[in-house]
């Protein structure tokens, strides 16, 4: 947009402190001016274009600190089937019934405590119950968590996968008593049948990709990280970029295995050789992704404390024995840190964190690197003696507060109430001064920051085990922080965005309602009526531009 811009007349939360003003000025595609009415009007040029706010609220650009964005613009009705409401195998079979068109048959969503039968414990996930509805069109149903699949049985003939496969590295193929794969492939198994799914042309993965962009613009985003890209997208995004396309800003995480989360010490040196970091204020590769775990609710995050079943999950990092797989974690954070590379992990149990924490302690020891602001992704759960050492070491920690709201059956199942009460501790992050983010993890939740501020303040979601207790919850500021200042420390980009003062990037939403006096109620419902990213409109619904 060309020219001044003015909006005034309502409540701009600038998150500088705890200042607001009534007016803001955008030049250039930087923010110039905040203050009062008067003030902003008398710096703006003649032929400023001007938006009666009408006290409505600014806010800085929501940023999602961990949104899988091309797989969730990818994860649409008109390419997967969405499994996350069936509540039973019936409503299974009629959702994969009107399934796209394709070579393949893809689901996602579905969990153990949503399907009735699984539930009760009547039935488990089996590739003979999936081939009387799927018959011999290979079929493909991602879990909730993207930690396992739910294949028939042309999917696994098309793998290769019979009795004699081996389980891979950090991966299981589920057997039944007579030896023979189930349909259930966890954590790196997965990648034995995803693999061969067949993927968009290129076109139409750059268009599935912006509309993706334009959706999360509808709900005031302007920001994200998408934490796992492997060349093939890191290619993409760098075409969008290159025609003008991005209508969000994004920070890669590259990534060169993924379904498979185990990355050897080896590859990923020389993957670090042969690769590029930096980029510009719309696209930069900001770092890589790291797996230390995988998740609770298949017993696969690493705990102290044993599951119901017996067993504390594992590390996903190559070797043969616990202490084989600990020095391979840190061997990946030291490559990483050698290159002067930021890492992202992902860690959701608690002995998995420690060794994290350990690894990027014992990286720092032989190579320092002061502000490298090395991230923990989730940090489900937390010993609490590691909170001060995070602080110390200037660790951040991304959390996942809309898996707080839809995951507890399904973690409460595996780890009980009251482990599941610790669950993304983010009061306790706060309090001991370790920087902090929160995030969807689309396609694994909705990208709906709403919800996850509504559930770190304590309101009720679709179960009881959302929110936290009360000593436990965050203010409305704290949690919106989390969505915009939060965020923009993990990009090491806090002196570009995340606030609205003069000189930062002008990425804005003006929202209807006031998301930090609303009503529950009306925080979950509020809209976006202006998304701005760079001083150019990205979004515009029921505001006037004069």
């Amino acid at each position: 947009m060309k020219g001044d811009l003015v909006l005034r007349g309502g409540l701009v939360r600038t998150f500088d402190g705890e200042r607001t003003v009534s007016a803001l000025l955008v030049r250039d595609g930087l923010v110039r001016t905040v203050g009062d009415d008067s003030t902003v009007s008398a710096a703006a040029g003649a032929d400023a274009r001007i938006v009666e706010l009408r006290g409505k609220t600014v806010v800085p650009g929501l940023n999602d600190a961990h949104l899988h964005l091309a797989w969730h613009a990818l994860s649409g009705p008109e390419y997967c089937v969405d499994l996350a409401a069936a509540g039973d195998l019936a409503a299974v079979g009629t959702a994969l019934a009107s399934a796209p068109d394709g070579e393949w048959i893809v689901g996602r969503g579905w969990r153990e405590t949503t399907v009735a039968e699984f539930a009760a414990g009547e039935a488990v996930p089996s590739r003979a119950w999936l081939d009387e509805v799927t018959g011999d069109r290979p079929a493909v149903l991602h879990h909730a968590s993207s930690h396992s699949v739910w294949a028939n049985s042309a999917a696994l003939r098309l793998a290769g996968i019979t009795a004699a496969t081996p389980d891979p590295p950090a991966g299981e193929i589920v057997r039944d008593e007579h030896g023979e794969p189930t349909g259930l492939l966890v954590e790196s198994a997965q990648d034995l049948v995803a693999r061969l799914i067949p993927k968009p042309g290129k076109e139409e993965r750059l268009d599935t990709i912006e509309r993706g962009m334009r959706r999360l613009n509808r709900l005031g985003v302007t920001s994200a990280t998408d934490p796992i890209v492997p060349p093939e997208l890191w290619r993409d995004y760098r075409d969008l970029h290159a025609a003008g396309r991005m209508t969000v800003r994004v920070t890669a995480l590259l990534h060169w295995d993924w379904p498979n989360p185990t990355t050897s010490a080896a590859n990923l040196r020389r993957a670090l050789d042969g690769a590029t970091f930096g980029g510009d204020d719309l696209l930069r590769a900001g770092g890589i992704k790291l797996f230390a775990d995988g998740v609770p609710t298949h017993c696969t995050a690493w705990m102290h404390r044993p599951y119901p079943d017996g067993g504390h999950g594992d590390l996903v990092t190559l070797g043969e024995s616990v202490e084989s797989r600990v020095d391979e974690l840190r061997q990946l954070v030291l490559a990483a840190q050698r290159k002067r590379v930021r890492v992202q992990v992902h860690v959701t149990g608690d002995r998995a964190a420690d060794a994290v924490v350990d690894a990027i302690e014992a990286a720092a020891a032989a190579d320092p690197w002061p502000g490298a602001r090395h991230v923990l992704i989730h940090g489900t759960f937390l010993s609490p003696a590691v909170h001060e050492r995070l602080a110390r070491l200037g660790i951040g920690v991304i959390t996942s507060s809309l898996m707080r709201t839809f995951s507890g059956p399904s973690m409460v199942r595996t780890v009980g109430e009251t482990q599941w009460a610790q669950a993304f501790p983010a009061r306790a992050l706060l309090d001991n001064g370790v920087p902090a983010a929160d995030s969807s993890d689309a396609p694994v939740t909705t990208p709906d920051w709403r919800r996850g501020v509504a559930t770190f303040t304590g309101v009720p979601g679709p179960n009881p085990y959302g929110p936290p207790a009360p000593a436990d919850r965050l203010s409305r500021e704290e949690a919106l922080r989390l969505w915009t200042t939060g965020p923009a420390w993990m990009e090491n980009a806090e002196s570009r965005k995340g606030t609205l003062v003069p000189g930062r990037l002008a990425d804005f939403a003006v929202l209807d309602t006031d998301p930090v006096t609303a009503s529950h109620e009306d925080l979950l419902t509020l809209r976006s009526v202006l998304t701005v990213l760079g001083g150019r409109v990205v979004h515009e619904s029921e505001v006037d531009i004069r």
